[in-house]
């Protein structure tokens, strides 16, 4: 057997300004063959993303050389622990839009009058938030697969980020980062059962990267005794593997797990009052767009609208679908029905209305809330002041209408 070599780094949280990223204009949805596959042409680079079940073209990226970032570099001892200093908060000024900015939503009351000002109204306040706030400091302990290479590296910058966008709700901790490609797989699996035991190890084979051309998930896992697990497969060179997000979306999970004083269950659809799949996903999703793209509105409403191309195509998301869509412990009959891989972005959305109304820490309240044992509909109408069930109509006509329906 081949010997492998594990390296341990600890590494400190660094903040640098985050290189725009710009997007040229094609048509979402278009079909393409092979994940990660890219195809460059006019001086854009365009990437095969999966799309719930499907594989689409995402819009082009610019091709050109990124920014200087600080890094962290280890010595030739295995066991040497660099850090990386931080650097000055950034204070960009946000990317104006072409047009007068709508008028934001103040309350559930004028929320559908004013439905086009929702995405900067979220995006905004948590701006404010990010830049207002200091990091709260965080350790990762980075595990690297033999044979793997981490797609982003600087993941501190992105996790930075979500940390001052939920200033308030996140305890200075250490956070195992265990990154492999598909041929560290049982390495993986492995070092999971070691740092985590019970914790499902097999998602690494059996959900992460089953295969090599789908080797690209992510997951946040915690014990329930402050040990704290992020694990990302980091075979594909896709967007969201080279930008942040993903590193954002799993550490909001692990903010999440934080603030509920739980790991999430296997089985997320039959546990109350463990909130629904498309609150826990919907606020990964948004807060990855938010955090990351926080100097750039016309960035955050690029890779919001990118990464949510089939919901402009499904023209059957009108108001009455999405009120039918929010449901908690789903049944088997709504499973046949609607699309599960959706509650990424439509949960997006509706956390992106929560975001827009009362900011960003409106939303992680929730977890808080949850931990002391009542149940999401009880949370919600403590946080926002009125019933969810009263609240669900006028969210689902208010992202009805930002997707085009009604």
């Amino acid at each position: 057997m081949r010997k492998r070599l594990v390296v341990l780094l600890t590494v400190t949280l660094a903040l640098v300004l985050l290189q725009p990223i710009a997007i040229a204009a094609v048509k979402p949805g278009t079909k393409c063959t092979k994940l990660g596959q890219t195809s460059t042409s006019g001086g854009f680079k365009y990437t095969c993303v999966k799309s719930g079940i499907k594989l689409v073209w995402s819009k082009g990226v610019v091709v050109k050389k990124p920014l200087p970032v600080a890094t962290a570099t280890p010595s030739a001892t295995p066991t040497a622990t660099p850090t990386a200093t931080p650097t000055a908060t950034p204070t960009p000024t946000p990317t104006p839009s072409a047009s007068p900015t709508p008028k934001a939503p103040t309350s559930f009351d004028d929320l559908v009058e004013n439905y086009q000002g929702i995405a900067y109204a979220a995006w905004s306040k948590s701006r404010e938030k990010i830049l207002a706030s200091k990091r709260t400091d965080i350790t990762l302990k980075m595990i690297m697969g033999p044979n793997s290479q981490l797609t982003n590296k600087e993941p501190l910058i992105p996790i930075d980020l979500v940390t001052r966008m939920y200033a308030g709700y996140v305890e200075p901790t250490e956070i195992y980062y265990l990154a492999f490609n598909y041929e560290d797989r049982e390495w993986a699996v492995n070092q999971m059962e070691s740092i985590l035991p019970n914790s499902g190890s097999r998602w690494v084979t059996d959900v992460a990267c089953r295969t090599k051309e789908t080797c690209w998930g992510g997951g946040s896992f915690y014990n329930g005794s402050n040990r704290y697990l992020i694990v990302l497969a980091v075979g594909l060179q896709t967007p969201d593997h080279l930008n942040g997000t993903v590193e954002a979306h799993e550490f909001t999970h692990t903010l999440q797990q934080m603030n509920i004083k739980k790991g999430r269950p296997a089985q997320e659809f039959l546990y109350d009052p463990w909130p629904p799949t498309w609150y826990w996903e919907g606020q990964a999703h948004f807060t990855q767009h938010a955090a990351v793209f926080y100097d750039s509105f016309t960035n955050y409403m690029k890779f919001r609208k990118d990464t949510s191309s089939d919901l402009y195509i499904n023209q059957a998301l009108n108001s009455q679908y999405l009120e039918n869509y929010f449901v908690f412990n789903a049944p088997e009959t709504w499973q046949k029905s609607y699309e599960r891989w959706s509650q990424y972005s439509i949960g997006a959305m509706f956390v992106e209305i929560l975001t827009a109304i009362k900011g960003p820490d409106s939303t992680m309240e929730m977890w808080k809330i949850v931990s002391t044992g009542v149940d999401f509909k009880t949370a919600f109408e403590k946080v926002y002041g009125i019933s969810f069930d009263k609240a669900m109509p006028i969210m689902a006509k208010a992202i009805a209408l930002q997707l085009g329906r009604s």
